[in-house]
């Protein structure tokens, strides 16, 4: 079969993502191998054609939406090609990179793996390895996402408080650039000598540039990863498909936990919930006791957000089944333990009842789940958010095609957070727009949405998003620590970057990417390093 096909009206799907950006190709390839992905990378530098990769189409900020070109789809690309020990006795997969997280988790959990051309070293490796002993940490909202996509904007998700992003949990890679050759990389094999980088490729040759003279934020954050020393591999982690195309990761895997246990406690006020959040944290207020067990995940959940919840419950048959809420709610923090011991759970519940109470919060109108199927109902409640995010968007288009997932990432140290979160709150509460805040509080990010029904909301929340880019870049933050910028966030790229360090990055690209074919129209400004020059 042709490896470049014609876009038609077939492939229909493959021109937006899940932040319901809509794009345009002229082609598109589904390669299933390396060698085919190079093929298909040859040809559109022969030809002057761009390219944007794609995955699992589960972005929300538009980067897998094609800007022209060639539609590169990765998600036949899905294979597990070997395992490898340490000599630590550390576990390390190798995956393509349209593997999808679901997948991996089925295929680790039952140790269930199609072995047909692996190594006798990987075979052998497996042998002692039992089902459900080693698991992938990151955990996205949308557990369909991809390995390539998750590595291209360094996903995180909810127990990244624990786990840390994926950027932690990958070893190695490979990556096509634009003109076809291939670099293998090894963390902690290759690294920058300083900011002077000396970049192996497979056909002998060696691309040799300085990094950018800047560092990038210092905390979560979903872009370019810049320091002096750095380790080669995190190029790619975070620059989203513009320095090349992902073609192979090895991933770190850990023990899993033997058990998980949850509790959604509702409080009266967010002063109260983000009180109860910093003895968490380790930072009680003056009369909390302090809580010295450390969670894997802590999520927030506003009074719009539980309200949207409620009254799409009303309407939508697959979420009868969420619980109801108590009399009285205002806001919810869900909080998760992963540990191995079950007996360490009754203690630990009543010093976080003891928290709670101190916080403002009722121990007796708190879910609490003990086991997993308990916990899935729990997991079922928060991922409910997003699922009816998207529900309203995919409405409100239908009326105004223009309108998009309007949702930000933006993260910042704890000293700024409480900051953060009250200018959103003051400048939503200042318009007549439709919005809700949750997610990962235990981070300092959580997602303000905007459920913009008209071209004038929909315009008026980027202005909104703006004006908080240039408050986080004020604080020292990142305007995106785990979606990407992709083509929604590039003028809050800019923002938080600034036109001269946007050159740089532009500069390290063309290094990479002359012609400047890949992932067009996604994280960078060109035109800020045109004026510039």
């Amino acid at each position: 079969m042709q490896l470049i096909r014609k876009m038609t009206g077939e492939y229909a799907g493959y021109l937006f993502d899940e932040s319901r950006t809509m794009g345009q190709a002229d082609w598109i390839a589904f390669p299933t191998c390396e060698a085919e992905l190079v093929e298909a990378v040859r040809w559109c530098a022969r030809n002057g054609v761009s390219l944007t990769a794609q995955g699992g189409m589960t972005g929300l900020a538009g980067g897998a939406s094609p800007a022209g070109g060639l539609a590169l789809n990765l998600s036949r690309m899905n294979r597990i090609l070997g395992l490898r020990r340490d000599g630590a006795g550390a576990y390390h997969l190798r995956v393509q990179p349209g593997l999808l997280l679901t997948q991996l988790r089925r295929a680790l959990a039952a140790k269930s793996f199609d072995i047909a051309g692996w190594d006798e070293a990987s075979i052998e490796a497996l042998r002692p390895l039992k089902p459900g002993e080693m698991f992938f940490p990151p955990d996205p909202t949308e557990p369909t996402a991809s390995l390539g996509g998750m590595a291209a904007c360094n996903a995180c998700g909810a127990r990244s408080v624990l786990y840390g992003c994926t950027r932690a949990h990958i070893s190695a890679l490979r990556a096509v650039l634009a003109d076809g050759r291939v670099t293998s990389l090894a963390r902690g094999r290759d690294k920058a000598q300083g900011r002077h980088v000396l970049l192996p490729l497979e056909d002998g040759g060696v691309l040799s540039f300085d990094l950018p003279s800047f560092d990038t934020p210092p905390i979560k954050d979903a872009g370019y990863f810049i320091r002096e020393n750095m380790d080669l591999v995190d190029l790619f982690i975070g620059s989203q498909g513009t320095l090349g195309i992902i073609s192979e990761l090895e991933l770190t895997l850990m023990p899993a936990p033997k058990h998980l246990w949850g509790l959604t406690a509702f409080f009266p006020d967010d002063e109260n919930a983000l009180a109860y959040v910093r003895a968490i944290k380790g930072h009680p207020d003056p009369g909390t006791p302090a809580f010295p067990h450390r969670a894997a995940s802590i999520e927030f959940f506003n009074r719009n957000a539980l309200d949207m919840v409620v009254r799409q419950k009303e309407i939508t048959p697959a979420f009868h089944r969420l619980l109801p809420l108590p009399d009285g709610y205002n806001c919810a923090v869900y909080v998760e333990f992963n540990g191995d011991d079950p007996a360490d759970m009754p203690p630990m519940l009543r010093e976080l009842a003891g928290v709670i109470t101190a916080s403002g919060g009722d121990p007796d109108r708190t879910w609490v789940a003990r086991d997993q199927l308990e916990l899935e109902q729990l997991l079922f409640f928060r991922h409910s958010v997003p699922e009816t995010i998207d529900l309203i968007i995919e409405e409100n288009k239908k009326k105004e095609p223009c309108i998009t997932i309007l949702s930000t990432d933006m993260a910042v140290d704890d000293g700024h957070f409480d900051e953060l979160f009250h200018i959103y709150k003051r400048d939503l509460a200042a318009t007549s727009l439709q919005w809700i805040i949750f997610g990962h509080i235990g981070e300092n990010h959580v997602h303000p949405n905007i459920l913009a029904r008209t071209r004038e909301e929909y315009e008026q929340g980027h202005a909104i998003f703006e004006k908080w880019a240039r408050d986080v870049h004020r604080m020292g933050g990142s305007i995106s620590a785990e979606h990407g910028a992709g083509k929604i966030k590039k003028k809050l790229a800019l923002i938080m970057y600034g036109p001269e360090r946007m050159r740089e990055l532009v500069s390290l690209k063309r290094v990479f990417d002359p012609r400047l074919l890949l992932g067009p129209g996604n994280v960078l400004t060109i035109d800020s390093e045109e004026a510039g020059a």
